[in-house]
């Protein structure tokens, strides 16, 4: 099923949230701004550990919430949107409200005017401790996602292709649920990088790829499978449904104006789909090439089309 909202009353898979199309700049952008953010708040903390615990001077810091620590700024912030859809960006989050909660408690004081304990200040380090361990994870996988991200349109990549679709294959056998996967071709590449040159052409696959993700769920896995070739999966999707969706992704390919060309006019594009319902008691491979076999009648046929493979062969 597609991002339309008339496609989101079935129970969502079982997967982590990420989204679809994230540009390779954008990612080591985020990890300069988290680097960034993680020095000042080292500063932060030696400054209200030399002020607030060592000499007890409780006017030094002012915190009302996580803004107001340099981690939570950042963590409030449009640079921490390339880390939003991983799951540790949640732990992270709620790691930081509980800080603000422990410096709020010193900066209160005891009621009687004695020091505070050194349980509440262990448990206080212990959570800093965390904090930095989700911090360094959200780097970590950052780095080891820009190696799964193809550079020129920030989709998956094939590195890991194959085991993360027969992940998918062993949920649908699990769940019953279906499972549809999806050849995409461009219609005449090979004739627009040679009427404009490689450079439209690598704009015009960034577009489509950005179309993807608009109309795709943050679940959906969009592969450059080579070329002007894209493979997509579809969890919790049987053939009809996936029919529409493509159908619904093909019309806004071809209805969309990139503005690309050198003269100043418009280019447009067509791609054609084959799609086949994964088969969860046999390879991954095999359905690739069911989809892969309705993709080449659909190119056979006139192209800027959906073709579908139904048991028994091509439909």
């Amino acid at each position: 099923m597609g991002s339309n909202k008339e496609d989101k009353s079935a129970a969502e898979p079982e997967k982590v949230f990420r989204p679809l199309v994230l540009m390779p700049q954008s990612v080591l952008d985020g990890i300069s701004e988290i680097e960034r953010a993680t020095s000042q708040q080292t500063q932060w903390f030696k400054a209200w550990h030399e002020r607030v615990i060592c000499n007890h001077d409780l006017r030094a810091f002012n915190v009302h919430g996580v803004e107001d620590i340099p981690l939570g700024a950042w963590f409030k912030s449009d640079a921490a949107k390339a880390f939003s859809n991983n799951p540790v960006f949640l732990t992270l989050g709620d790691k930081l409200e509980e800080i603000v909660i422990q410096v709020q408690a010193f900066l209160r004081g005891t009621n009687d005017g004695s020091p505070h304990s050194v349980d509440e200040y262990t448990h206080f380090m212990n959570t800093l401790m965390d904090l930095n361990t989700y911090v360094q994870q959200l780097q970590s996988d950052a780095w080891r996602g820009l190696t799964r991200m193809d550079p020129l349109t920030g989709v998956r990549n094939r590195h890991d292709m194959m085991v993360e679709l027969d992940v998918e294959r062993e949920r649908a056998r699990r769940s019953a649920m279906p499972c549809s996967v999806a050849m995409v071709d461009l219609d005449y590449f090979k004739a627009l990088n040679d009427t404009h040159g490689h450079m439209v052409g690598d704009q015009v696959l960034r577009r489509v790829s950005a179309m993807f993700g608009e109309q795709l769920r943050p679940y959906d896995m969009v592969y450059r499978y080579g070329g002007e070739e894209f493979l997509l999966c579809l969890p919790h999707t049987d053939v009809k449904t996936a029919v529409a969706v493509l159908n619904r992704l093909r019309i806004k390919i071809s209805d969309q104006p990139l503005p690309f060309a050198k003269n100043g006019t418009d280019i447009f594009v067509t791609a054609s789909f084959g799609v086949a319902e994964m088969d969860t008691a046999e390879h991954v491979v095999k359905s690739i090439e069911r989809a892969d076999m309705a993709l080449y009648d659909v190119k056979q046929s006139g192209r800027n089309a959906v073709g579908t493979w139904m048991s028994g062969g091509v439909a």
